[in-house]
């Protein structure tokens, strides 16, 4: 299953969840430059929709470190698009 989000939190919490990061997409058409992550992984919609509720739960740690990665991917990828 693949799930796309541009939300550096939820896509923390599908990391802790088992989903991988395929791919960043950098949207640079609006007067902001956004960033997309693409996730594949098993049962990640139903990940993302606890997170969406807020059922999701995860340990600190693990979401600090995946927080960590995705900022900086994302801050790699808009550099890049630059």
């Amino acid at each position: 299953m693949r799930v796309l989000t541009t939300d550096v939190f939820c896509g923390a919490y599908l990391l802790t969840r088992g989903g991988r990061l395929v791919d960043l997409l950098v949207d640079r058409t609006a007067e902001r430059e956004t960033g997309t992550f693409v996730f594949e992984g098993e049962d990640l919609l139903r990940h993302q929709e606890d997170y969406s509720r807020g059922d999701a739960t995860a340990k600190v740690k693990a979401i600090r470190d995946a927080v960590t990665s995705l900022r900086t991917r994302l801050a790699r990828a808009l550099r890049r698009a630059a």
